[in-house]
């Protein structure tokens, strides 16, 4: 394993978790069965380390040893339950000649992660659990003894009491003040993570404005030049209505009428959008496939046949998005056959479901059955780009009998899922 990998391997939070807690546990382990064997020596008096090296542990400091492996072992919890764990080792501590190690590596947890009362409650019985043990380990004057290896006390000298109070004050105020520490830097870390988020977030948010002033800024923009257009549009073919005398003319000039209105009335709907794209009210006023049965009308008031079949397998459950993106593509597709064949007949099928998608195909007779060129300008251009934001495919082709056809799939979306 290269050094890299290593960095790596030892990056994972889980796994170096895991490493630090078997290893505090198996330091306990250690500690426990010496405690263990440090009791049955006081217990028995013995002063000198060749009768200790000869006694043989008795059942009774067994049972402890395994006692204290068993609090050693409870560590790997102290996490997840930090003041439980700290308050049973500490009172098996204080009842037992256990060792008080254990009730430190617990009292770290509880710093990390508990404040207020349980905490202090949990600092003043880990301090009771440490000066039992000290307490325990200095009493007696026999050579096997944590305070007297630590110390290097000789044979038959007391332990002073004061020495007992040092030792545990040292012991916790050092636990206490590094669990506080790592506290701290978590703390703050936690801030700047939160910061850097504010940040991208306002960065974000200023994006948005900006967008949003290009946005109005446009719509301005359109409104002032298409809708003054419009505009004129309808107010001349409304003269041309009264003053025509033939009907057709009349019919002719009342259909290019409610276009410019309808074409306004898009207009406003799209520039609202523009505006305030976020709006739901806004969007409910954008056409959808409810919408055909007025658009083929329209294509069939304006002079081009369509034989339209519409099939839509739970087409009420269709995402909004889909459903729009769905109905400005098939219009797309009914001008352009509108645009380069007026008055020939075309064929719109537009089949879908969940399990296949939405399927919308156009058939109509080319203005030059020999010419198979297909040259596409901006209203196929705009299709093919509405398509690939949908997520779909397009296919514009001119088969071998000349008629031009085309075929968009679009993924089916179900209302209430992201898109």
């Amino acid at each position: 394993m290269n050094t890299e990998s290593a960095s790596q391997w030892w990056r994972s939070p889980r796994l170096r978790s895991g490493v630090v807690s078997g290893l505090i546990v198996m330091l306990c382990v250690g500690t426990q069965i010496t405690t263990s064997t440090y009791a049955q020596y006081r217990t028995q008096a013995i002063t000198d380390q060749a009768t200790a090296d000869a006694t043989e542990s008795s059942g009774l400091f067994i049972l402890l040893g395994l006692v204290g492996i068993v609090a050693a072992v409870a560590l790997v919890w102290r996490h997840r339950w930090p003041v439980w764990i700290l308050l049973s080792i500490s009172a098996l501590t204080v009842a037992l000649p256990l060792d008080a190690i254990t009730p430190l590596f617990a009292l770290y947890a509880v710093v990390l992660a508990v404040s207020g009362p349980w905490l202090w409650a949990s600092i003043a019985l880990a301090t009771a659990a440490e000066f039992a043990s000290v307490w325990r380990d200095g009493t007696g004057t026999q050579v096997s003894s944590w305070a007297r290896s630590m110390f290097s006390m000789e044979d038959g000298a007391a332990f002073p009491w004061w020495l007992m109070v040092l030792e545990t004050v040292v012991f916790v105020a050092v636990t206490v003040g590094l669990a506080m520490l790592v506290r701290s830097r978590k703390a703050l870390r936690a801030s700047e993570v939160k910061e850097v988020r504010s940040e991208t977030k306002l960065h974000a948010l200023g994006e948005e404005v900006a967008r949003q002033a290009e946005r109005e800024r446009i719509a301005r923009e359109v409104h002032d030049v298409l809708g003054h257009r419009l505009s004129l549009l309808s107010l001349h073919a409304s003269g041309l209505e009264l003053a025509a005398d033939d009907p057709k003319l009349v019919k002719s000039a009342a259909l290019v009428r409610e276009g410019a209105q309808e074409s306004m009335a898009d207009l406003r709907s799209l520039l609202a959008v523009l505006r305030q794209p976020s709006d739901p009210d806004i969007s409910q006023t954008l056409p959808s496939l409810i919408d055909l049965p007025q658009l083929i009308d329209e294509s069939l008031a304006a002079g081009s046949p369509v034989a339209a079949a519409v099939f839509l397998d739970r087409g009420a459950e269709l995402h909004d998005q889909v459903s729009r993106a769905a109905y400005r593509i098939t219009q797309e597709l009914l001008t352009n056959a509108r645009r380069h064949a007026p008055g020939a007949p075309v064929r719109l099928q537009i089949d879908g479901g969940p399990d296949r998608g939405v399927q919308i195909s156009t058939a109509n007779r080319a203005p030059d059955p020999t010419d198979r060129a297909i040259r596409p300008g901006n209203g196929l251009t705009g299709m093919h780009e509405r398509v690939q934001q949908a997520g779909g495919e397009s296919w514009v082709w001119v088969d071998d009998e000349g008629a031009f056809r085309t075929l968009v799939r679009l993924p089916w979306h179900s209302r209430g899922t992201s898109r």
